[in-house]
């Protein structure tokens, strides 16, 4: 792998110390970095970036937030851990300016142990929820929790913080400082910015924020769903497209492919 003289060695989290590759690399001093370093440095840099965070449903929240921009003509890029099925990708550059990451809490590399999300500095970053996980890196609640304040510094005033009102981890999160404008979501709170409630028909569900109040198709079945889907809305309406315009587009959703 040395002879092909790459410019850059892309280090993923995966490679560690006493690997050949990676030891030859530092032994004759070649340019590498991180996988996130990476993709901020070259793929990032000049797009609006929409990092969707949490312990769980980033893959489902990104998936379907990719969709909704894309169906309102945004055709934004994504990266995702999934395949969406509307798309049978799960990365593209997207000609548009936003792009929608899957924005993991996980560490960068072994060279360095931050929260990979604090190399993609997102306009608009969603906190789907936050719980103990990865318990091979982390001591505990706190640890992640820091991690997750290290995201909330980066994001501009200009930008915004897209939240699960009903997650009871998450204010915490905000009290350690926040300086961008807030917007939450919940599956029960109807004062939220975004509300998606249960429908009578088990095949759909009520959508309530300040321009829309409609019960629309949906496949997607249980509260986690419900949350992923007012996450989805909200962050859309927050790159310019409405709620209004988006309810409707969550029927053409097929879902992800792991």
């Amino acid at each position: 792998q040395l002879s092909v003289g790459a410019d850059i060695y892309v280090v993923g989290n995966v490679v560690c110390r006493g690997n050949p590759l990676m030891e030859a690399i530092l032994d004759r001093v070649l340019h590498y970095m991180s996988g996130p370093a990476w993709l901020s440095s070259y793929i990032l840099r000049d797009r609006k970036v929409i990092a969707v965070a949490g312990t769980h449903g980033k893959t489902s929240t990104s998936s379907l937030l990719a969709h909704l921009l894309d169906c309102d003509g945004l055709a934004p890029g994504f990266l995702i851990g999934g395949v969406p099925d509307n798309f049978g990708i799960s990365a593209r550059l997207g000609a548009g300016d936003w792009f929608v990451i899957e924005a993991d809490e996980y560490d960068t590399a072994f060279f360095d142990k931050r929260a990979k999300f604090v190399h993609y500095k997102p306009m608009l970053a969603v906190l789907n929820n936050l719980e103990f996980d990865h318990a091979d890196i982390y001591a505990d609640l706190a640890a992640i929790r820091w991690q997750f304040h290290q995201l909330l510094r980066i994001v501009p005033a200009g930008g915004q913080v897209i939240i699960n009102a009903d997650d009871e981890n998450l204010p915490a999160v905000l009290a350690d400082g926040c300086w961008s404008p807030v917007a939450r979501f919940s599956v029960r709170d109807k004062s939220a910015d975004v509300t998606v409630l249960p429908a009578d028909d088990d095949h759909k569900i009520r959508v309530i924020s300040n321009n829309c109040d409609a019960v629309v198709a949906w496949a997607q079945q249980g509260p986690h769903n419900r949350s992923n889907t007012a996450a989805a809305l909200l962050a859309a309406s927050a790159a310019g497209v409405p709620v209004v315009r988006s309810a409707p587009n969550l029927a053409s959703f097929k879902g992800v492919a792991r």
